[in-house]
């Protein structure tokens, strides 16, 4: 599913059906093409929301409607869908539109399907509550937001980055043989790949402390690091930029910007 300005194409997300379970929903602007699908689908048993982002949740209330299904979630998550509108920005609301309340219960430590078995993974640091399903017979992985790309230079304002690259050691570990990536779709090499993301991060970690030591401003460390420009930090109000990726490690573990 993809979200258009004037047409343009500009921020994709997926969501993933198998052997009865629907991980994640979409966004709200997807309603009809996103149940139009729903409804070819064999049969929907179980939904399960990586996190509450309303390109992920968007559609709960109308699978909830059309199906009777209460998704499923991380305690945060239901908590987050008693009133999106208290969360939601303006220009989330008009990228991807604010989705209605949804009931919902919280996920188990392992979702289980006829023929498979999900484990349930806490992983914190792209939302305060995200998770991943790991399915160890298949070594398979439905990552959600976690891993998104190789290389991120834009970062939301509430990511912990810290929190971000823990979670990302421990999915590495496991070694999954096939990712499900909610961005970039199907990652046929998930290890290097993972790998590839936590080499990039700590790169830039590193590179930001050598910035620090050379008494460059944050400014100065983001255009040599990142590039000049900035785009989304002006259409998304600040809330998704590259300087949020800077300030992220700038932020000790415990919150405070050095």
């Amino acid at each position: 599913m993809t979200s258009r300005i004037l047409g343009i194409p500009v921020f994709k997300v997926h969501a993933f059906y198998v052997d009865g379970l629907l991980i994640d929903t979409g966004f709200t602007r997807c309603r009809k093409g996103f149940l139009k699908v729903c409804d070819e689908l064999p049969e929907i048993d179980a939904v399960v929301n990586t996190h509450h982002h309303e390109d992920h949740t968007g559609n709960n209330f109308w699978i909830t409607e059309k199906y009777g299904i209460l998704p499923l979630a991380h305690s945060r998550t239901t908590s987050y869908m008693r009133s999106p509108s208290r969360w939601i920005r303006l220009y989330r609301r008009f990228v991807w539109g604010t989705p209605p309340p949804s009931k919902m219960a919280e996920v188990d430590l392992e979702v289980r399907t006829k023929h498979h078995r999900f484990l349930v993974l806490s992983t914190p640091g792209h939302s305060d509550d995200h998770i991943c399903l790991y399915e160890p017979n298949e070594n398979w992985l439905f990552s959600g937001d976690l891993f998104l790309d190789e290389e991120v230079r834009y970062t939301r304002e509430d990511e912990d980055v810290y929190a971000l690259l823990d979670s990302l050691k421990r999915i590495a570990s496991l070694q999954p043989i096939k990712m499900f990536c909610s961005f970039s779709g199907a990652i046929e090499k998930p290890a290097e790949a993972l790998q590839k993301k936590i080499d990039f991060l700590e790169g830039l970690r590193d590179k930001v402390e050598n910035g620090l030591r050379e008494g460059l401003s944050s400014q100065e460390i983001q255009k040599r690091l990142l590039g000049p420009g900035d785009r989304f930090r002006f259409i998304s109000g600040g809330q998704i930029s590259k300087k949020n990726t800077i300030q992220a490690f700038l932020r000790n573990k415990g919150g405070v910007i050095r």
